[in-house]
């Protein structure tokens, strides 16, 4: 398992507090999630991203990053894990373009039947292909993510609905291979992503929680764990919560009916 979090928030909303020092930061939850961390945020509307394979709490470079974000978008992971070894490869968030990418979860069968991974990379536009530069699951999500994205009318500036859809398609494409044939572990693929304009995530088979607060200095937050006294809400299993601004949010199944 790992652990995630995502802000769309007004640009001086303090994003260092729920990632260090606030109650239950995900600097804390660090500590039963060891494997390295990642942070993105935008810079002039381009993902800049800071790595470390340190735990969170063991390593200043985390707090340093954390202080250093001036950004409306954040997107932050501490990673336990479960496929691929403790490398800045295998950290998250992955990014292609603007687009970023986190997950909490594991492919059912990923690491020991190469027929699952296979068939997955098989699913993956040609030229995303080449972009692969680690050994996770994680990572082949989200360039599957990126290939039904683009399916959809492309990468540029989509709006909630072909995020959704597409964030659908990808945990289908990944059930139908990996799950196809029973294991004592089903997939769990709950994903975070966004392009600096929008943030989107869903929920299948792991904590997933959201908290919106509307006002002058809004804040949209999404996370596996509560953080802070933020007014959370738990998002359900198979649920979808996105938005563009910030302030008006999308709380949907992630399955259109």
């Amino acid at each position: 398992m790992c652990r995630l979090f995502g802000q769309h928030a007004h640009p001086g909303r303090d994003a260092c507090e729920p990632l260090c020092s606030a109650e239950n930061a995900l600097r804390f939850q660090s500590h039963r999630h060891p494997h390295g961390w990642g942070i993105a945020w935008y810079v002039q509307g381009s993902p800049l991203v800071r790595r470390g394979i340190l735990p969170a709490h063991a390593d200043a470079a985390f707090v340093e990053a954390g202080r250093e974000i001036r950004s409306a978008v954040v997107v932050a992971h501490v990673r336990e894990a479960s496929v691929g070894p403790v490398l800045r490869e295998n950290t998250h968030p992955f990014v292609h373009d603007r687009w970023v990418f986190a997950h909490n979860g594991t492919v059912a069968r990923f690491k020991d039947a190469p027929d699952v991974r296979e068939r997955i990379l098989a699913e993956i536009d040609p030229d995303l292909r080449g972009r692969i530069r680690g050994d996770t699951d994680s990572e082949r999500c989200f360039y599957l993510f990126l290939t039904r994205l683009r399916a959809r009318g492309g990468l540029e500036a989509p709006g909630v609905e072909a995020v959704r859809a597409a964030l659908a398609a990808t945990t289908d494409a990944v059930l139908r291979i990996a799950d196809a044939v029973p294991s004592p572990k089903p997939s769990s693929l709950t994903f975070l992503v966004s392009d600096g304009r929008l943030l989107a995530a869903c929920r299948r088979g792991r904590t997933l929680h959201a908290a919106s607060d509307a006002g002058p200095r809004h804040a949209f937050v999404v996370a596996s764990e509560r953080i802070g006294r933020a007014p959370w809400s738990e998002v359900p299993e198979g649920g979808f919560v996105a938005t563009e601004d910030g302030i008006r949010v999308v709380d949907a199944p992630l399955h259109a009916p």
